[in-house]
């Protein structure tokens, strides 16, 4: 499995990053969970479209680790999307 530090961090492109205020492709990947939280589910959908297969795979390995929050995110993109 993943670890959550090894995400590769320039995965999506450094204009989508910049266009959201993020450094970090695990900000990204935050925003989407905080987007779940909040009940914002066609954002969610909007936001996980973005990405491309591997990064979508890679995104899905990020909300696998055992951090709070992340399985029902994980869950909710298994289930829903």
């Amino acid at each position: 499995m993943l670890k959550c530090k090894e995400i590769k961090r320039d995965m999506i492109g450094k204009k989508t990053l910049k266009a959201y205020e993020f450094r970090q492709i695990e900000n990204y990947f935050d925003y989407i969970q905080d987007s779940v939280i909040n009940g914002n589910f066609s954002q969610v959908k909007s936001l996980f479209k973005e990405l491309s297969n591997d990064q979508k795979k890679l995104c899905l390995r990020y909300f696998n680790c055992d951090q709070e929050g992340r399985k029902e995110t994980l869950n909710y993109l298994i289930n829903r999307i």
